[in-house]
């Protein structure tokens, strides 16, 4: 088995779940995933969703920090227009204004849901998880 390397972006400061982090503490490029299941006390398969579930992590944050592009808007919109109907493409291009060009997908994120109930950001959520955006 080849070792197992820590994801592009990766660092000690991002937040992960604690049994993430618990196979990330033992990789270190030169240990096999045997090796690092081994030190987890957890099985290959087991190690191997981590290591997965680590480089989805880093995706997302990677995602949330990039600017916005005209596909990520139209997600967004696509994920609000459930909970709030037509009114989504209002409220994701005020944002989009309010914020200015620069703006990242973190603070659109924020900036909508800041406009929500409580009830609401939750179903928002959800939408944005089913497609990967959160």
């Amino acid at each position: 088995m080849t070792a197992p390397q820590w994801p592009e972006g990766l660092t000690d400061a991002t937040p992960l779940p604690y049994n993430v982090w618990r196979v990330m503490t033992h990789v270190d490029g030169a240990r096999d995933v045997a090796e690092v299941a081994r030190l987890a006390s957890l099985t290959v398969p087991d190690v191997q969703e981590r290591l997965r579930a680590a480089a989805d992590w880093v995706k997302r944050a990677t995602q949330h920090h990039q600017q916005v592009s005209d596909d990520m808007a139209d997600a967004v919109t696509a994920c609000l227009t459930p909970v709030v109907g037509p009114m989504a493409a209002v409220m994701v291009d005020e944002a989009l204004d309010d914020l200015g060009d620069a703006t990242t997908l973190n603070n659109l994120l924020s900036h909508v849901a800041r406009q929500l109930s409580p009830e609401r950001v939750q179903q928002f959520a959800r939408n944005l998880r089913a497609r990967g955006l959160a």
